[in-house]
């Protein structure tokens, strides 16, 4: 199954972009603007979303989508 961007909003994709980067979740928050409790939601939302079961495959498919 192709998964498209569009299923994630748009505070999805900027912190996709910054674990694309390797940047770590401290560095999300601060980049970000945003709590650590609200980057972590955003991540498990997009792990739900496209239905990966830890970062690391968050990662690969978050590689596959063209953001």
């Amino acid at each position: 199954m192709e998964f498209k961007h569009e299923a994630l909003v748009e505070r999805e994709i900027e912190i996709a972009r910054y674990l694309l980067n390797d940047l770590s979740l401290k560095e999300i928050c601060e980049n970000a603007g945003l709590k650590r409790k609200i980057v972590v939601a955003h991540i498990r939302n997009m792990m739900q979303k496209l239905k990966a079961g830890n970062i690391e495959a968050l990662v690969k498919v978050l590689r596959g989508i063209k953001l």
